[in-house]
């Protein structure tokens, strides 16, 4: 059984000028060419580390873990600072990896994803290394 899996994707070709291009062709040809919402690709690898710091993907493994019911409980699960719990909790919450739930008075911070993938396949020659891919599984 597949995981359902959010994935940063490190491409160094990828460029904003290709994905307005991508976006012109569906909108001409009326196909679809739009990334999966499971996907962050970006051409810059400083990117997608601030992103997803240590603390963050500490947060998405307590999640998956834990299962905390509220803000407050995970930052105790943690032993981190509320605020800056609330703040990485907000990047994760705009990255589409985590919602937040209002449950009565209390907010509920839930993963959207069983593992998140990084890959890092760099545009190769066919006889290039493979590429790496580095998995967080909770």
């Amino acid at each position: 059984m597949l995981k359902k899996q959010f994935i940063f994707k490190y491409d160094p070709s990828a460029s904003l000028k290709e994905m307005f291009e991508g976006f012109n062709e569906a909108l001409k040809t009326g196909r679809p060419d739009i990334q999966p919402s499971n996907t962050l690709v970006s051409n810059n690898l400083e990117v997608i580390y601030r992103c997803l710091t240590p603390a963050r993907l500490e947060i998405f493994t307590c999640l998956i873990e834990k299962k905390p019911n509220n803000l407050t409980e995970l930052a105790q699960l943690l032993k981190r600072d509320y605020a800056n719990v609330w703040k990485d909790i907000q990047a994760l919450q705009g990255l589409e990896i985590i919602k937040l739930k209002k449950v009565g008075k209390e907010i509920q911070p839930i993963a959207l994803y069983e593992q998140i993938t990084f890959d890092f396949s760099a545009v190769r020659k066919p006889s290039a290394t493979p590429s790496l891919h580095l998995t967080t599984n909770p």
